[in-house]
């Protein structure tokens, strides 16, 4: 931006260098400081070049009220006057460089060259930060984020680090994509990540506020961007561990639109809200499902399907909602679920009453329970598998198991998820907590010594791990079923 009460002035200094070859655009020409404020408080501009002597206000004062309020560029002051106050109070604004009029062709390219450096120096660091966090917000999406790490990145953003929070996916062009994310970050919701190079550009969102907030912003984005191509809503859930459920929902809602879009309800949006607004929730079956107690599990999946029913939903909802019930069985036992998985769903496809779709389930459940705890995967998955299983007390991690198998780790992670439906780290800690479920409720060790038996040396992480996959503590788990408990695949 160029500033000066001269007009030919301004347009002396449009031409006196190829801006464009620079690398630089003159986006706005401001007669006054107070002009040159106004379009700052809107803008981002990189450089500011402005004259220090003008009407109403000087450069000098345009700059630091700039400053103050957190604007951020690189400044360049010129003058027809060369006093020392001028070029003392330029330095203790942190400008770049002082130049008196007239403008010297060669002195004011050898400026802007340099700022030019600067500048892509700043770009080239943002570029690498916002790929580390970027990176942070995805590990904290599928499970991989430690409490430490959590709060260090909830501290970098300003965000309110106890919830609630809800996973969103917004499919659409660039340009809404990018004035969606401003108009996120305006309304204090900084938690994005942008899509890779896809059929659509995308973006997801860590939403941070209510389920009733979660709603108001969604109707304002359909609103205000009727062109948005798909948006996909994952459960709110209150405690940042179970993040990776939410983010489960929006990967199981996306599979359907993928691959079995008639599956999707009619006005899949407009379902998701009435989801919502019911506080219809799958947090409970899935962490049911982990539980592993048979009449636990039946008692959760009586519970959502009461609530269809109350709700009197149309067989297609039904459908939608029993095809994520579905997925979260699958999730949590691949093994038995492998090979009837199509099949399933096939069967959802082809039912019509929510009492069809419940005894779908409930025989899926029992057939987890008549399988084998082994089926056949790759050659790859099986030997981790057998890894873990024999393995779990150690301290093993991805990059050990991939060097004991000769693999590169990466490649390891992305097969073992795609076929178990779950992480290396997640499917470590579930077979941990399975074997902890036994040692709770068959052997009087106590819940220091569980730790350690299972892999644990921190008695306190053990414990919120175990909550954080079933739902309870470990206490609560051996209270309430200790001597009345069915396991699903015993």
């Amino acid at each position: 931006m160029l500033v000066d009460d001269e007009y030919m002035i301004l347009e002396g200094l449009k031409q006196i260098l190829p801006w464009h070859e620079l690398g630089f655009e003159i986006v706005k020409t401001a007669r006054t400081g107070t002009e040159a404020l106004a379009y700052l408080k809107d803008a981002a501009v990189d450089l500011v070049i402005s004259d220090i002597t003008m009407p109403e206000m000087t450069g000098i004062e345009m700059i630091d009220k700039a400053y103050q309020r957190g604007d951020k560029f690189a400044a360049i002051f010129l003058s027809g006057y060369q006093e020392f106050e001028y070029v003392k109070e330029g330095i203790r604004l942190g400008v770049k460089d002082y130049l008196v009029k007239p403008v010297d062709q060669e002195e004011l390219l050898a400026i802007v060259e340099k700022i030019k450096i600067e500048l892509d120096k700043t770009v080239h660091r943002q570029e690498q930060e916002q790929l580390v966090l970027e990176n942070s917000l995805s590990r904290w999406l599928n499970d991989e984020l430690n409490e430490t790490d959590f709060y260090e990145l909830m501290d970098h953003f300003g965000t309110n680090p106890f919830g609630p929070f809800t996973v969103i996916k917004i499919l659409s062009e660039s340009d809404i994509l990018l004035a969606i994310v401003k108009e996120a970050q305006k309304v204090g919701q900084p938690l994005i990540i942008a899509g890779g190079p896809q059929q659509y550009q995308q973006i997801t969102l860590i939403f941070d506020g209510t389920s009733a907030n979660v709603l108001h912003f969604l109707a304002y984005l359909k609103r205000q961007y009727p062109k948005i191509l798909k948006i996909f809503v994952g459960e709110t859930i209150e405690e940042w561990e179970n993040l990776y459920e939410s983010y489960e929902k929006v990967l199981q809602i996306e599979e359907l639109n993928d691959f079995y879009p008639d599956l999707l309800p009619t006005f899949a949006a407009d379902l998701a809200e009435e989801i919502r607004e019911s506080e219809f929730s799958f947090l409970a079956f899935n962490k049911s499902l982990m539980i592993g107690d048979q009449k636990t599990i039946q008692q959760e999946l009586d519970a959502v399907f009461e609530d269809a029913v109350a709700r009197q939903l149309q067989p297609e909802n039904t459908r939608y909602i029993a095809f994520l019930l579905f997925t979260d069985i699958s999730r949590q036992y691949p093994t038995a679920t492998k090979d009837i998985y199509e099949a399933t769903i096939e069967k959802i496809r082809q039912s019509h009453t929510v009492y069809q779709l419940k005894e779908l389930l409930e025989n899926v459940l029992q057939m987890a329970k008549r399988q084998p705890v082994e089926k056949q995967f790759s050659e790859m998955t099986q030997k981790v598998i057998d890894i873990v299983q024999n393995h779990y007390r150690q301290d093993l991690t991805l990059k050990l198991v991939a060097d004991q198998l000769h693999l590169n780790a990466v490649y390891l992670g992305q097969v073992f998820k795609k076929e178990m439906h779950n992480s290396f780290s997640q499917y470590l800690n579930q077979i941990r907590i399975k074997r902890a479920q036994q040692l709770l409720l068959h052997s009087n060790l106590n819940i220091n010594e569980i730790a350690d038996e299972i892999g644990y040396n921190n008695t306190n992480y053990f414990s919120k791990m175990f909550k954080k996959l079933n739902g309870i503590t470990p206490k609560e788990f051996r209270d309430a079923y200790h001597g009345d408990y069915a396991d699903l695949q015993s």
